[in-house]
């Protein structure tokens, strides 16, 4: 069994007739395998040849098949017009057209933008009097992720900006970890390779391969980041060249002494030199990263986008390529990596291969210890952005900023304001890089959407209101068909017969018609099923 990506690449150059060779390596780099051109329908076989005997869940109907590209795509549930159009379509080819027309959604970019922007944000911890925002950053990551920018260009613009983060957002990323050498060496590691080096930092990897040196080696690649932080205002934050020095791996011996000058080397064993301007460094260090035979770089970003497609990734969690962990669907993985990289690492290309599997295709199994894992698709949280996406997408959410406060003599300065989306996103958040059991659901999630004013005002049938569910109390009679609606507003579903039976009932019997719908309404986006991706 192949249990990391030394193994991979040790085996994929016994395949091709070399020598074997032992990661992190001494120079060079060993690619990722020579594959034919990918399809789903290939990539659907890989699969269900490394699954092997296991039984798979019926494929899902149009109707769920919708709600999960939606979710998955642009972050949030289909509308009443997108599941109409959907299921009113006879068309052979209707899921593929509403990938496309997914992938082509300005929402998309934003969804995922969002998504990567967490990554980063869960780990940095921000400087003292200084609140991190990370719009303009999404902003721009939103538009490259748009316009299929390639991923591999979009992390050497990452890795290398420099000026003002007002002016130059991708420097988002080292301004701000404050250009703190050791901290950007790992966490460069963690994100865009998904190796964990931190333990390296004091001492020789207790797991792993990696020695003290070479963290110590890529953390020299940043000797010359300068960051200059503002007060109160993280868009003035600006990344700039020390012009002078080189870095020094501590001396653990004797704190007191000099510690050893370092040179810039990568974990691959390519070697820069001494004496190099910082974007010099940094633009070598993002060339090594990116470099399409560097063996971790397009598996991992891989591996994060199959695990959030289909529940579960080849590694887990998705930033951790250690020995220590077991890979699922070992040859799938290197082979889709490989697709990945020949595509010019298009975000579009790997997306809309996923989706269009059979596998991505698959019901929800019920969650037991000894479910097969990919036999069926598990349920899953939404993101802190994703949940506030789709209570706009049920109910109408505004999303409200309360004024800044002013600066007094005992608070001179205080934090911004936190607008509704900000609450949504921050009570719901978690690190996507954290493996699925370790997501919990938290009281304060419940007590937000059960108490919140902004989400009660929207519950409220009322004609006076002008909410959405006040206008369809008005406009839809039929209360076989207003409850219809209610679900899909939610769910973007339609109700179980059951379902139908017991709101219906509740509707009916109720002495006042508007409060019974509010009942049901509240009761709907207070399920687990409203903050959950199945």
């Amino acid at each position: 069994m192949i249990h990391s990506i030394r193994d991979t690449v040790r085996l994929w150059t016994c395949c091709a007739g070399l020598a074997v060779v032992s990661l992190p390596l001494a120079a060079g780099e060993v690619p990722l395998p020579q594959v034919a051109p990918l399809t789903s329908a290939r990539l659907e076989e890989l699969v269900r040849k490394e699954l092997g005997d296991v039984e798979l869940a019926p494929p899902v109907t149009d109707e769920i098949f919708l709600r999960r590209l939606t979710q998955d795509l642009v972050g949030r549930q289909p509308t009443m017009d997108e599941l109409q159009q959907f299921l009113g379509d006879a068309s052979a080819d209707k899921r593929d057209q509403a990938v496309d027309r997914l992938l082509s959604s300005p929402e998309f970019g934003r969804n995922w933008a969002d998504y990567w922007s967490d990554v980063i944000a869960f780990r940095t911890p921000p400087p003292e009097l200084t609140f991190l925002n990370y719009d303009a950053f999404k902003g721009w990551l939103a538009q490259k992720l748009n316009d299929d920018a390639p991923w591999d260009a979009t992390v050497r613009e990452i890795l290398t900006a420099s000026g003002k983060i007002k002016d130059n957002p991708a420097g988002t990323f080292v301004g701000f970890h404050q250009g703190e050498t050791t901290r950007l060496a790992g966490e460069t590691a963690r994100v865009f390779l998904s190796l964990q080096i931190g333990c390296a930092q004091c001492h020789d990897h207790p797991f792993d391969d990696w020695k003290r040196e070479q963290f110590h080696e890529l953390a020299a690649y940043y000797a010359r980041v300068s960051v200059k932080l503002p007060w109160n205002d993280s868009g003035e934050i600006e990344i700039k060249d020390k012009g002078k020095g080189e870095y020094e791996m501590p001396n653990v011996a004797d704190p007191t002494k000099k510690g050893e000058v370092m040179t810039p080397v990568f974990l691959t064993g390519s070697r820069s030199d001494k004496g190099k301007s910082d974007a010099e460094r940094r633009k070598e260090l993002a060339e090594a990263i990116a470099h399409r035979d560097n063996p971790w770089f397009a598996r991992a970003y891989v591996n994060r986008v199959w695990a959030r497609l289909m529940g579960r990734g080849f590694y887990e969690p998705v930033d951790d390529f250690g020995p220590a962990q077991t890979a699922r669907l070992q040859e799938t993985h290197d082979i889709l990596a490989a697709a990945f990289r020949d595509s010019g690492f298009s975000t579009k290309v790997l997306f809309r291969l996923i989706v269009q599997t059979e596998i991505y295709r698959r019901g929800a199994l019920t969650q037991t210890d000894d479910a097969p894992v990919y036999a069926g698709a598990p349920t899953g949280k939404l993101r802190g952005d994703e949940v506030f996406r789709s209570l706009v997408t049920a109910v109408g959410l505004p999303n409200v900023t309360p004024e800044a406060m002013k600066a007094t003599k005992d608070i001179r300065f205080p934090p911004p304001p936190k607008s509704t989306r900000d609450i949504v996103a921050e009570t719901f958040g978690y690190d996507p890089s954290l493996r699925p059991e370790d997501i919990s659901r938290t009281m304060s999630q419940a007590l937000l959407l059960m108490n919140n004013d902004q989400i009660q005002a929207q519950i409220n049938a009322q004609p006076d209101s002008g909410t959405v569910l006040s206008k369809l109390v008005a406009t839809e009679a039929d209360d076989a068909k207003a409850v219809q609606q209610l679900f899909v507003m939610s769910f973007g579903r339609q109700p179980t017969e059951k379902e139908q039976g017991l709101a219906l009932g509740h509707v009916r019997t109720a002495t006042n018609r508007g409060e019974a719908y509010e009942d049901l309404l509240w009761s709907l986006l207070n399920s687990a099923e409203f903050a959950s991706r199945r």
